[in-house]
């Protein structure tokens, strides 16, 4: 089985939750205030209300193969990887908004499977 974590942006909220809320729903918690602080410095041209900051791995645009955890961390392979019709892929939460100019987005593999694992960057106006 495959498996990669991301940490986009500059970190991720300690509690693992990438919503914006806290742990009840309502404010924000320390470790996701603290993440916010962080990307506005980075990335001071965006607005992060029209055009959000992707922070997670996409629930909803990912393979059935594909597996999330963590707060939509860490992904898992769960096909048998025997052809290409096992391939998948997960897409972040958001697009990187152009106004970013450089965005870093950190991927660790933490584990390649038996056939190992691949990644791209796709370009898509938006």
């Amino acid at each position: 089985m495959a498996a990669a974590t991301a940490d986009p942006g500059a970190g991720n909220p300690q509690a693992g939750d990438s919503s914006g809320g806290g742990a009840g729903g309502g404010l924000p918690s320390p470790g996701e205030q603290e993440l916010s602080r962080r990307l506005q410095r980075l990335y001071p041209a965006v607005n992060q209300q029209e055009t959000p900051l992707p922070r997670s791995w996409s629930p909803k645009d990912k393979y059935n193969y594909i597996g999330l955890s963590q707060g939509n961390l860490r992904v898992h392979y769960k096909g048998h990887g025997k052809n290409h019709k096992d391939a998948a892929s997960v897409r972040a939460t958001h697009p990187i908004p152009a106004a970013c100019g450089i965005y870093y987005f950190e991927v660790k593999i933490v584990s390649k499977g038996r056939d190992g694992l691949g990644q791209t960057f796709l370009w898509l106006p938006w």
